[in-house]
């Protein structure tokens, strides 16, 4: 009798500890405390910080990217180094739809719409600091690269965009 007491009391704990493991998975699951909270979406620009407040970090102002031809001026002056690091991340983050000529025929470009020619007058004689802005927002189809690049990246570009435009 004892032994099928001590069996009944085991089964007991076991369905009490079972069904309290299956009630807080389930409860996690049927919540949506993580979906709710605010944060940043992928393809999202983080937000910027309040007004008259000083940031911790390097934070850089949105500009429009006619306003960034206005005043940013390109602070990295374009020698061998810039330009080596310039088109290596060219390649990586530009090539798959501007092309490796800048005439925009990258294997991706045949899926959406097509990218322009960096390499036309038109973009020749933007300022450094349109074609900075545009790769770090991104267009009215581009992506921004801010996130990925940081700001002396972003001119090593600028710079070997500018020596594929004399070529």
């Amino acid at each position: 009798m004892r032994e099928i007491k001590l069996m009944i009391f085991g089964v007991v704990i076991l369905l009490l500890a079972g069904g309290g493991i299956a009630s807080l998975a389930l409860r996690g699951a049927l919540t949506t405390n993580m979906g709710d909270q605010p944060s940043i979406k992928p393809q999202e620009h983080p937000f910027e910080p309040p007004p008259a407040s000083v940031p911790l970090g390097k934070w850089e102002k949105t500009l429009s990217r006619e306003e960034a031809g206005k005043v940013l001026r390109n602070p990295v002056p374009p020698t061998l180094a810039s330009l080596q690091s310039g088109q290596r991340l060219y390649e990586v983050y530009c090539a798959l739809c501007h092309g490796s000529e800048g005439k925009g025929g990258g294997p991706v470009a045949a899926k959406f719409v097509p990218p322009p020619d960096i390499t036309i007058s038109f973009f020749q004689q933007r300022p450094d600091g349109f074609l900075y802005e545009t790769i770090r927002s991104g267009g009215p189809l581009m992506p921004g690269q801010g996130e990925s690049l940081s700001p002396k990246e972003r001119w090593d570009i600028v710079n070997y965009v500018r020596d594929l435009q004399r070529k």
